[in-house]
């Protein structure tokens, strides 16, 4: 049986050359790389480019209104890393997601050593590519996975900024979540995912301000190199 909400941890890759350049700032040569890449793609045709497996239009839809809201940054340096998506059904479990390898199958998440076949939704690294599998039942979780996909273009300073956020919300004891507890990767995930929920980014103001202005800037900062990479 599947667990209502429980994500699975993703296992963070090495960040690729150009990609360790993102320190959130306007790098002029970075700017003009990203529109060279993006070459002229909208945000649904990169999410779309990134399903491996959808089971019908309906789950794509889904899919597409719950990562539209990611900057066209993020949803291009996961395209290119490159990342795959497998989208499950009514009734699949992660296990029989075709895209997943048997280590990947076999791995044990959280305090609990959850298995796959508990999560809603998974990321992992597989094959050298970025996997999501997930269910498109709803918006969060579908935001919530990809979240972790982001955290790997994530530069060494906003990562030891974010560590030590997640060190003081351990030391107070206070999470948004009991999830976002489990690590510093679901930490920054949930936080990130919040932030696309009004109701879910004011309490997430209430509980732990620093991670919401931090996430607030990088999404704000993602959103305005965005801009300078689409030419608007």
């Amino acid at each position: 049986m599947i667990a209502p909400i429980i994500y699975a941890i993703i296992s963070r890759p090495q960040c690729f050359g150009w990609t360790r350049r993102l320190e959130w700032t306007l790098d002029q040569q970075f700017v003009v790389g990203m529109r060279e890449k993006l070459a002229g793609r909208n945000k649904r045709q990169l999410i779309e480019g990134m399903i491996a497996r959808s089971p019908h239009q309906i789950a794509t839809e889904k899919l597409v209104m719950a990562l539209e809201s990611y900057p066209l940054l993020l949803l291009l340096l996961a395209k290119e890393y490159p990342t795959q998506i497998w989208l499950l059904d009514r009734g699949e479990l992660p296990s029989s997601a075709a895209i997943l390898n048997d280590q990947a199958r076999r791995r044990r998440w959280h305090s609990q050593g959850i298995g796959v076949d508990d999560c809603e939704g998974l990321t992992d690294v597989v094959n050298g590519k970025v996997t999501i599998v997930v269910s498109w039942k709803t918006l969060l979780i579908m935001r919530h996975e990809f979240a972790h996909a982001v955290t790997t273009f994530f530069s060494p300073n906003i990562r030891r900024r974010l560590g030590l956020l997640y060190a003081q919300a351990k030391q107070r004891g206070v999470f948004a979540e009991p999830l976002a507890a489990e690590s510093i990767g679901e930490y920054v995930a949930c936080g990130i995912s919040y932030q696309f929920f009004p109701d879910l980014s004011a309490e997430l103001r209430e509980v732990d301000a620093g991670l919401y202005r931090c996430i607030e800037g990088l999404l704000r900062e993602a959103e305005e190199l965005s801009a300078l990479i689409a030419g608007t």
